[in-house]
């Protein structure tokens, strides 16, 4: 944050006198009040670091243990897809963070249609994957289930490979909005799709709720 000024009166004159302050409340003092968000250094809208942006070793500990978990079971994810038997003879990569997935097909000549150009149920698949792993980022051990998909394409393209990045764009309870972008290889977008989905529990309970 920039110094700022403030002209006070004093026996000499009136000169202006340099202070830092809580850009939010405009109070002086060196107390802070903790409405600001801290970044992700730490520091306040003051530029100071912000208490309630510290950690203590017990509540970083926590963070780091919650940190390894969640990226043990995002890399539990990844391998279930790459293993899957209908996944083997796509060969796909694949890369989930928290509430985004990414996966990368190369278009083997199998995947293209009489024409040579990438076959549309594959960019139908691959978008809906990345949106079903982004959710499956979130949910932990509890599977989830495709509910709906719209999908838009543009023209049929001939490219060596295709990517799909997946993200979460909204929740209620146990289900998910969710949407992805498939790139061709030079990283111009081919298709869309939004699609909801739910967590097999969640279904579940409507299943009997239903009856």
């Amino acid at each position: 944050m920039a110094k700022v000024r403030k002209t006070v009166r004093t026996k000499k004159g009136v000169k202006p006198y340099t202070f830092l302050g809580c850009p939010l409340t405009r109070n002086r003092s060196a107390w802070c009040h903790r409405l600001c968000a801290p970044d992700k250094d730490g520091h306040g809208r003051c530029g100071r670091i912000a208490p309630h942006g510290l950690r203590g070793r017990t509540d970083l500990a926590i963070f780091r243990h919650k940190k390894r978990m969640l990226a043990a079971q995002w890399e539990k994810l990844e391998s279930s897809y790459v293993s899957a038997p209908c996944n083997r003879h796509f060969d796909p990569g694949v890369s989930i963070s928290r509430g985004a997935a990414e996966i990368v097909l190369p278009v083997a000549k199998k995947l293209q249609d009489a024409t040579g150009a990438l076959d549309g149920s594959v960019l139908c698949k691959a978008m809906g994957d990345a949106a079903l792993l982004a959710v499956g980022s979130l949910t932990g051990d509890d599977p989830v289930r495709m509910v709906g998909l719209k999908v838009s394409c543009g023209p049929s393209v001939r490219t060596e490979t295709v990517a799909a990045h997946g993200r979460v764009l909204g929740t209620s309870g146990k289900h998910y909005l969710a949407e992805a972008v498939a790139l061709d290889a030079e990283g111009n977008e081919i298709g869309r799709a939004t699609g909801e989905f739910a967590t097999e529990q969640a279904l579940d309970t409507a299943g009997v709720d239903s009856e």
